[in-house]
């Protein structure tokens, strides 16, 4: 995957497509695509805000980016909870959930997922890619049907899709040339 320039068609993944915090049970978790949290901005050719049912559709070369993470996707959907002490109106409150869809690519600085499709629950931690995923980290690359990311453990699990085979990948050891011929 070569998406070097933020110009080029990278995304950030609470997708991890983005990560949440969870404390203990009394303690709110937030919506996060960076582990280490803070404001999240957005750009989008549109947005259309559902009041009733506090979802936000962001449409056209979605990009939103968090610390040192960025999600990019064709379409952006997030969900809010209800009286989360964020206020009311367009997109306020604490998010429960986001769906990237349509060349959906999640970029973080050790790591970067594309696929058709994520989830990210903040409930879990989690993102869910599916669909021609494919991961790379360094020089290495793996490719599968879904992939499921916990944003802030860093923990990925990669599995293959149903009568597809297997998980394929390509390890490049660092240091791969010094020992040739031993």
């Amino acid at each position: 995957m070569a998406h070097s320039t933020v110009a080029q068609r990278t995304v950030l993944g609470a997708l991890g497509c983005a990560a949440a915090l969870i404390g203990a049970a009394a303690t709110p978790a937030y919506a996060q695509l960076s582990s280490s949290g803070g404001p999240i901005s957005y750009s989008a050719g549109t947005l259309e805000y559902f009041d009733t049912e506090r979802r936000l559709v962001l449409t056209g070369d979605v990009d939103v980016v968090q610390g040192d993470a960025r999600l990019r996707s064709d379409t952006l959907t997030l969900f809010f909870a209800a009286g989360g002490g964020g206020g009311s109106g367009v997109g306020s409150g604490d998010i429960t959930r986001m769906i990237a869809e349509g060349q959906v690519y999640y970029i973080r600085p050790q790591q970067e997922a594309r696929g058709d499709r994520a989830v990210y629950e903040v409930t879990t931690d989690s993102v869910t890619f599916s669909g021609n995923v494919v991961v790379a980290s360094d020089s290495n690359v793996l490719r599968g049907e879904t992939l499921v990311l916990n944003v802030n453990s860093g923990r990925t699990v990669l599995a293959p899709g149903a009568g597809r085979g297997r998980v394929q990948g390509v390890f490049r050891p660092r240091n791969s040339g010094a020992r040739q011929g031993q």
